[in-house]
């Protein structure tokens, strides 16, 4: 790929962003609401703390002690590492959850809405094929719930730990002992980054068929992309009474963290704690039986289905 087309392909996904600013505006807000809400929490155990008593009482809140905030001074390396990793990865995991609605509804209005408003005849215009077109509506997706994600569970944990560290010095909780320790939170921001990105190849079915129904619907994608699995769900409990494509469908979601990380999310107990988490939970086998596992292979053929009947749906339909 030549030095055009890869500023054609910048150009095309930056158009993305302009026109959907929810991909990157959703979660700064949830971002900003959170921290809101974090700074009135620090306020409120700030005013309602008292040293006299040792205790914090929150007006019309909860009252607790001392004794019942974790003491970071004899935590172990594998502690304050299991720590750091169960908090980026709950601080990751919600705002996965959020970018995965917001590129759930991009995918399904990415090529529906371009035929609903004809626009599509001016970008058929421009020397762009619906190929590339396709292929970077995708990317964006793609993109943005890797990249996105990333970067605002890192600004927003970046902050948390601010405030943990105004209010653990309040409170007498050594909470400066994580500053004693950068290469836990680098090491958390890899696995992060490293989940995400296995992630998104994972989720390419669901993309590929979310694409496929914003490119046929001539009406209300979402129902297209909803209830056609619906309808095979109930057809075949109907007939075979089983449910075995829909417990393939809700397994495959989070199949590819058992072989991506070294422990199983079914089973996984918060009593295992953060010495547990602070282990080796990834090494270089895991991206190996990543790659050996018939299911992401599997899923990659039918993405590619799925996004070869996008393109080629494309061509033939314009506006609705």
């Amino acid at each position: 790929m030549n030095a055009a087309d890869m500023r054609v392909n910048k150009t095309l996904m930056r158009r993305e962003f302009w026109e959907n600013r929810s991909l990157w505006l959703v979660p700064s807000v949830v971002a900003g609401v959170l921290t809101v809400l974090t700074l009135y929490m620090l306020v409120a155990v700030l005013v309602g703390h008292s040293n006299t008593v040792n205790n914090v009482d929150i007006a019309n809140g909860p009252h607790f002690q001392l004794d019942n905030m974790p003491d970071l001074r004899d935590a172990s390396d594998t502690e304050i590492t299991g720590l750091v990793r169960i908090m980026t990865g709950g601080l990751g995991a919600i705002f996965n959850i959020i970018m995965q609605i917001v590129v759930f509804f991009y995918l399904l209005d990415s090529l529906y809405a371009d035929r609903r408003d004809r626009s599509v005849l001016f970008w058929r215009s421009m020397p762009v094929s619906d190929t590339r077109t396709v292929l970077s509506k995708l990317a964006t997706a793609l993109f943005a719930l890797t990249a996105v994600t990333f970067a605002v569970t890192v600004a927003f944990q970046l902050v948390l730990v601010v405030l943990e560290l105004i209010m653990g010095s309040v409170l007498g909780v050594h909470p400066f002992v994580l500053l004693a320790h950068p290469g836990a939170f680098l090491g958390a921001w890899l696995l992060l980054a490293y989940g995400l990105i296995v992630q998104a190849v994972w989720m390419l079915p669901f993309y590929g068929w979310f694409m496929l129904a914003s490119s046929w619907a001539k009406k209300t994608p979402f129902l297209w992309a909803v209830l056609v699995p619906l309808g095979i769900i109930g057809a075949e409990g109907w007939v075979f009474h089983s449910f075995r494509f829909g417990r393939m469908i809700f397994a495959h979601r989070l199949d590819w963290l058992g072989l991506a990380y070294n422990f199983d999310p079914t089973s996984f107990r918060g009593e295992q704690g953060a010495e547990f988490m602070g282990g080796s939970i990834f090494g270089i086998g895991n991206i190996g039986q990543l790659l050996a596992s018939p299911e992401l292979w599997i899923g990659t053929v039918l993405a590619a289905g799925f996004i070869y009947g996008a393109i080629w749906l494309r061509r033939l339909r314009t506006e609705i």
